[in-house]
């Protein structure tokens, strides 16, 4: 990955939280909180509708690693990219109804070398989603490793 990328920001995301996607995943997720899959219970709630659960994070942040994924300047080795670890923030909760806009920065690429001297490459992403109010929904750290080619 090229380092010269650091401090590169990407163009904003804007997802529209629909009920039915927030109901499809939670099942999808196997979470069965009635504030995340049953309306009715949802509007008596003090949201008054269906909201999503924490990690529906990915959801409307997903068309992120589209952009940092097909981005040349990057330079990213798709087939050799995995998970590493990720940490959130959440500030507000988002609810069935919610535009939520997400922007990201790469804050940092750097490598480190395996105990059998295989060197990995690590790049950092910064998000921050906003619902239409302006508030802060969810700050994310997004860390992925593109393994490194054995001898």
């Amino acid at each position: 990955m090229n380092r010269e990328t650091i401090g590169k920001t990407y163009p904003p995301v804007v997802y529209e939280v629909g009920q039915e996607k927030i109901r499809e995943y939670a099942r999808a997720t196997l979470q069965d909180n009635p504030l995340y899959t049953e309306p009715e219970f949802a509007a008596l709630s003090k949201y008054g509708t269906i909201v999503a659960p924490p990690s529906f994070v990915a959801v409307y942040c997903g068309e992120m690693f589209n952009q940092l994924f097909s981005d040349e300047d990057l330079g990213i080795d798709l087939p050799r990219i995995v998970h590493g670890e990720q940490e959130f923030k959440f500030r507000k909760v988002v609810r069935s109804g919610d535009i939520i806009t997400s922007i990201a920065k790469i804050v940092d690429v750097f490598s480190k070398q395996s105990d059998s001297g295989v060197t990995h490459e690590f790049g950092v992403l910064k998000t921050e989603s906003k619902n239409q109010r302006g508030q802060v929904v969810c700050e994310g750290i997004w860390t992925v490793i593109q393994r490194g080619i054995e001898g």
